[in-house]
């Protein structure tokens, strides 16, 4: 029984990026709209993020950026080896130049386009944070400032600490939503569509285990962001929704370490040696500014953790001429505080730490994950690695730094031999932003059931219908997780107000 019941053309479940986004593209079509967020604030974990993707956009225009909409379909369907809705990532694409105008539209500026690695395309849009003209950690929240208050403007009702707990069908299609408040009253809205939007599952630690195999806080240190639960999914599942496999966006991290020393973090990323527990070499680490692919290999290994090891010879170098790999984000380009981070850490003493460290808990801030060393036995000791492997390997990869990479054909400029006598040693173990996927869904967004057919009036965006990057996220492509969600989001409001105006309704 429902304490009172209410009506809106669309109920929207979840006020992250994808489901505000999707609030005013519904608005904007003269809807009723109603938004059920959990928390106290829009934009969700999104608020944390800089930018997103696009292609052919003004601003990669004006910087020459030779990326077309073409380019860019053939690369990603390729990328997935053809496992993505080649329509929606087709129809994705094509919309999102547009997007980034249609944002500026509510007062948004941005930086520009840019990479997030030397390899990879300049895609990601950056958001420019106001009388500032420097990249920031979490200069998205002004975009979801701007969309809420457009929300605003449109009528948009958002209900915060509420929580969506079924949607409701009908003969094959969606009646409307059930919710509690945070007084505890349940209310009944009847609603022509619905769309959930409530970001994946990355806060869940039995669906992490359920759904992906790990086990979070041992061999997964993945951001968890309060109230990303798949609450969604499960609800849409329930429904007779089609269920997909879910992904992770899978990364590296140290924890501990990562976003909280950031020159610690950023010298241990260099492509230097990288070994296993069994003190083997698995990976060219050139590929280690690419943080999926590392975090993919990383994920292969015995108890998923790796660890690199430089030393006082390699800091040495990284003193004349900066560090090989600068990411736009952290910036850190030279390692000017690398003895005060490492004293602190060795210490344990606090230092400035990025935005980003919030999502930390704090038994990974309190880890030992970074050792300074004087000899590889006590490298072995204190890391659990083979102690002999170890050295046969460091030996083995000496002589590759004299020569060539035989192994794994690393560039001969990053091949730095080990022969210093202060070892420094970080432990990384597989990451992620947070899950990917799970609900099938078609080009417009519509929630498909286990036959494959549609269910009237029930749509999915963001992270739970994002099935579009096959088995890996696709990072040549930067700022892809913002920008399905973005994208996805406009393209179920608006598909929901035309299918109320159809003659399908």
């Amino acid at each position: 029984m429902t304490d009172n019941t209410t009506e809106a053309d669309v109920i929207i479940i979840g006020g992250g990026a994808s489901g505000i986004t999707a609030a005013v593209a519904a608005a904007e079509k003269d809807a009723s709209v109603i938004v059920l967020e959990k928390g106290s604030t829009t934009g969700g974990a999104a608020n944390m993020g800089m930018g997103f993707f696009a292609v052919e956009s003004k601003y990669q225009k004006a910087q020459m950026v030779d990326l077309t909409q073409e380019d860019a379909f053939k690369f990603f369907m390729e990328y997935t080896h053809w496992r993505a809705d080649a329509r929606l990532v087709r129809k994705y694409i094509a919309q999102s130049a547009d997007t980034i105008d249609w944002v500026e539209t509510l007062g948004v500026e941005f930086l520009g386009s840019f990479k997030y690695f030397a390899t990879s395309k300049q895609t990601w849009h950056v958001v420019k944070t106001p009388g500032s003209n420097a990249p920031a950690e979490r200069a998205a929240s002004n975009l979801y400032k701007a969309l809420t208050d457009r929300a605003g403007e449109l009528g948009v009702k958002i209900l915060y600490r509420t929580k969506a707990t079924k949607i409701v069908t009908q003969d094959g299609r969606v009646t409307g939503v059930e919710w509690v408040d945070e007084n505890g009253a349940t209310t009944f809205g009847e609603s022509n569509a619905v769309i959930v939007s409530t970001g994946g599952f990355g806060n869940n630690v039995k669906m992490l285990h359920d759904q992906l195999g790990y086990d979070w806080g041992k061999d997964l240190h993945s951001f968890r962001i309060p109230g990303v639960d798949g609450d969604g999914l499960s609800m849409l599942w329930e429904t007779g929704a089609g269920q997909t496999g879910s992904t992770m966006e899978l990364t590296y991290t140290t924890p501990g370490v990562t976003d909280v020393y950031k020159t610690i973090s950023e010298t241990m990323r260099q492509p230097n040696l990288m070994v296993n527990l069994d003190g083997q070499r698995f990976i060219n680490e050139e590929i280690m500014n690419n943080t999926v692919y590392t975090g993919n290999s990383v994920a292969r290994q015995r108890q998923r953790m790796a660890f690199t090891i430089i030393d006082d010879s390699i800091i040495d170098d990284y003193r004349k001429k900066g560090l090989d790999y600068v990411t736009f984000h952290h910036n850190v380009k030279t390692v000017d505080k690398w003895d005060k981070e490492v004293d602190a850490y060795v210490s344990g003493a606090s230092v400035e730490a990025s935005g980003l460290s919030d999502l930390h808990s704090d038994d990974q801030k309190h880890e030992k994950e970074f050792w300074v060393c004087t000899s590889l036995d006590e490298v072995a000791a204190v890391t659990g690695i083979n102690a002999a492997t170890l050295k046969a390997t460091v030996a083995e990869y000496n002589e590759f730094c004299a020569s060539a990479d035989d192994q794994f054909f690393k560039p001969y400029k990053y091949l730095r031999p080990l022969k210093g006598s202060t070892f420094y040693v970080a432990r990384h173990f597989p990451a992620g932003y947070g899950s990917l996927g799970g609900v099938n869904v078609n080009d417009k967004m519509e929630v498909l059931n286990t036959a494959g057919f549609r269910i009237g009036g029930l749509y999915a965006s963001g992270t739970d219908a994002c099935n579009i990057f096959g088995d890996s996220y696709c990072f040549y492509l930067p700022g892809n997780t913002m920008g399905f969600a973005i994208n996805s989001g406009r393209m179920a409001g608006y598909n929901a107000v035309d299918y109320m105006e159809s003659d399908e309704f």
